[in-house]
């Protein structure tokens, strides 16, 4: 590296500087006569040498209102560009060091993930050389297997017939539930016939009130006409005395008839009036009897809805009909927990035996195969576990051989770091050390 590129490096700029611009700034230093290079350096259109001059100007100046200070050497800005060129060299050696340990660590992973590959693999290979009863029978609980899960999964689906709340109300109140379900429908029978009754009873009731109105009415509108008949016939009586009083006439046959008018009319109008007041009376006593019986009913009907209410409450349901159902999937879901246990029982019992062949047959990884038992069964399942394993190597290979290129790179990297600076050896084993990685530096 020349001494213009260590210029370049210090000062971060990307354009071509000769020799004798970094001459003239460094003159600039030493003379302390910035005004009058400073025109010369203006005539020159390169951005580059307008960055240096300010850069170095700026310098000058701080060194100028430092009373205490000395002029600075021609020496200092030779030590300061070492300086900042070790720093740079520390920071290259950093990241490539980084990268190495970055990358070993990466390929241990790698390899790692390479043997459990090839293990598998070799397990396949394994169990695809078994003599043929032995491949049977690993058939046989592998069929078994499968058949136990999905029964599993079947009985698992019941868990979600009933929320937690309901199935923990009914059990309990298990032994309860079927004679509470019976009496629910006893009472929701007894409670339509009741509101029935009630119906009934109120319609009763209005209708006596309604004959009885009519009834009383009646007896008004006889009043009105006794009160008219009795009228006319005292004035015809009147009539008639006024006539044989002023005719001298004998008037006799005519009073008596219009007094037995009278009497007629007045005994058969006395005569409705007394059946009148006894229906009256008669509809007054079964319009009471009709409320009293609908108020019992009523008593009845209400201790029946709040009986029906409080169980309704007590077991999370609106009627009978869904507590019924209720109690079907509660049976199914303690039919089908059973069932699970017992299978969830044999399906581990099962998965057992075939880690147990597994292990006898020398398999790496018995544990996998009782998840992977379609591929024992199907001989084309156990292809494509095969194929993808073999790629799944394949891309493992490409990808540490990656590695090892990066490895090598960053190895070739240090060593020439050591070759032209032979002070970076220790620096580079103090970075490495750490992780226990140690390299070649000769």
């Amino acid at each position: 590296m020349g001494f213009f590129d260590k210029i370049r490096d210090y000062l971060n700029e990307e354009e071509n500087l000769t020799e004798e611009d970094i001459e003239k700034a460094e003159s600039l230093v030493s003379s302390k006569k910035v005004k009058e290079d400073e025109e010369d350096i203006k005539k020159d259109n390169s951005k580059s040498k307008k960055s240096l001059f300010k850069r170095l100007k700026k310098k000058y100046e701080e060194e100028e209102t430092d009373s205490d200070s000395e002029p600075k050497k021609s020496s200092g800005l030779s030590s300061i560009k070492a300086k900042k060129y070790m720093e740079n060299e520390r920071k290259t050696v950093q990241d490539f060091c980084e990268q190495l340990v970055d990358v070993s660590f990466h390929s241990e992973e790698i390899k790692n993930e390479y043997k459990v590959v090839t293990s598998y693999l070799t397990d396949i290979q394994r169990i695809e050389e078994l003599p043929v009863d032995m491949a049977n029978r690993i058939i046989s609980i592998s069929e078994r297997i499968e058949k136990l899960d999905k029964n599993r999964e079947t009985y698992l689906q019941s868990e979600n017939l009933l929320s937690m709340e309901q199935y923990n109300t009914l059990s309990n109140y298990e032994d309860n539930v079927p004679e509470t379900v019976k009496r629910l429908n006893e009472m929701e029978a007894r409670d339509t016939a009741l509101r029935s009754d009630m119906g009934y009873l109120e319609g009763e009731k209005e209708d006596l009130r309604y004959m009885r109105d009519e009834y009383t009415n009646i007896i008004s509108r006889m009043r009105g006409v006794m009160i008219t008949v009795m009228s006319v016939l005292l004035i015809t009586s009147i009539g008639i005395m006024i006539y044989a009083f002023v005719t001298r006439s004998n008037v006799t046959v005519y009073a008596l008839g219009v007094g037995a008018i009278a009497m007629l009319i007045f005994v058969v109008a006395y005569a409705k009036y007394i059946d009148l007041k006894a229906d009256i009376k008669d509809y007054d006593a079964k319009l009471k009897r009709a409320v009293s019986l609908l108020n019992k009913v009523k008593v009845k009907y209400i201790n029946n809805t709040n009986t029906l209410d409080y169980i309704y409450e007590k077991y999370g349901v609106h009627s009978s009909q869904e507590l019924s159902y209720q109690w079907e999937q509660y049976n199914i879901m303690v039919r089908d927990a059973k069932r699970y246990t017992h299978t969830n029982a044999e399906f581990k019992d099962r998965c057992d035996e075939l880690v147990n062949i597994m292990k006898k047959i020398g398999v790496e990884d018995p544990f996998v195969w009782p998840k992977q038992t379609n591929a024992l069964i199907d001989r084309r399942e156990m292809v494509e576990i095969k194929h993808s394993l073999n790629v799944r190597r394949q891309k493992l290979r490409e990808r540490l051989a990656t590695c090892e290129k990066i490895k090598d790179n960053a190895h070739i990297a240090l060593r020439a770091a050591v070759t032209a600076n032979p002070g970076m050896e220790s620096y580079i084993t103090d970075m490495l050390q750490p992780y226990n990685l140690k390299i070649d530096l000769h």
